[in-house]
């Protein structure tokens, strides 16, 4: 099995995930940045988009993607700790309010808010 890093997922509401990834891959401002262990440090402000992640459950490893909201990484060689305002699993992903959501932001220009909504419909797939 490939080395894993601690990782952390947290939003204001709680923690999300607390364990062992091998891979985590976030939005940043300046494009999509994969984290391995022993990553250099690297502090980022993160878009809007779909986080993945290979986490390790057991022996095995398991893929973890979420839509996540605006916030920020913090990559040290020993941990990943992920900090954004919203984080939906696919299973928890209403389509038609997603959809909603969509129009709502574009509508009033609200970018962030736009972009987080379709990373919603693109983890559902539509």
């Amino acid at each position: 099995m490939p080395a894993t890093i601690p990782f952390k997922l947290i939003t204001p509401a709680g923690v999300v995930f607390d364990g062992e990834a091998e891979l985590v891959i976030v939005v940043t401002t300046e494009g999509e940045e994969g984290i391995l262990a022993r990553h250099a440090s690297l502090l980022a402000a993160l878009r809007p988009g779909v986080l993945r992640a290979n986490v390790a459950q057991g022996s095995a490893s398991e893929r973890l993607e979420l839509a996540t909201g605006s916030g920020f990484v913090q990559a040290l060689p020993d941990r990943v700790t992920v900090l954004v305002d919203e984080a939906v699993r696919f299973e928890d992903i209403d389509v038609t309010k997603a959809r909603e959501e969509l129009a709502a932001a574009a509508a009033a220009g609200d970018r962030p808010a736009e972009e987080y909504a379709q990373a919603k419909l693109r983890l559902t797939g539509h």
